[in-house]
């Protein structure tokens, strides 16, 4: 394994992508790069939508919007938040129709939510059209933003 130095705009860029408690650096530059682990090539997934914003990227902010507004939402108040939160990451390629007429980025948007209920930090139980947090939703809030607070203040040493 190779040293590298970076300076601190590389390093607050990583800390905004990274997937909190998930990520190493390693793991940041590799998926935000469409390196795929085991192959050392660029996955397909991201030659199919160039440039796009990835599904990893909207997961804090589900979670952060839902317990904002109470613990749960319907579906159009997440939407409208998450594009007001995100609009300065989202990219032209996002705005771009799909086959099925719909966004780029309202369908990652759903396959976000889909690994959030899977992983138990949405309920997988909420009524039609609703997005509910869980208590696991809350903890890795929690988590979050401690484990945040701890490397901004490394960073600033």
């Amino acid at each position: 394994m190779k040293l590298i130095r970076i300076d601190q705009d590389v390093w607050k860029f990583l800390m905004k992508n990274a997937i909190p408690l998930e990520d190493t650096p390693n793991s940041a530059l590799r998926r935000l790069l469409g390196i795929d682990k085991k192959r050392g090539v660029k996955s397909r997934r991201s030659r199919s939508a160039k440039g796009r914003t990835d599904q990893s990227a909207f997961l804090m902010p589900i979670l952060e919007i839902l317990k904002e507004a109470g613990g749960s939402a319907e579906v159009k108040q997440v939407m409208q938040r998450l594009e007001s939160k995100m609009k300065e990451r989202l990219k032209s390629v996002d705005y771009e129709k799909l086959k099925s007429g719909q966004v780029r980025w309202k369908n990652t948007v759903q396959w976000a939510r889909n690994e959030l209920v899977a992983d138990g930090y949405l309920s997988k139980d909420s009524p039609r059209g609703v997005w509910e947090i869980t208590e696991k939703g809350r903890e890795r809030l929690k988590k979050s933003a401690s484990s945040t607070q701890q490397a901004e203040a490394l960073a600033s040493h």
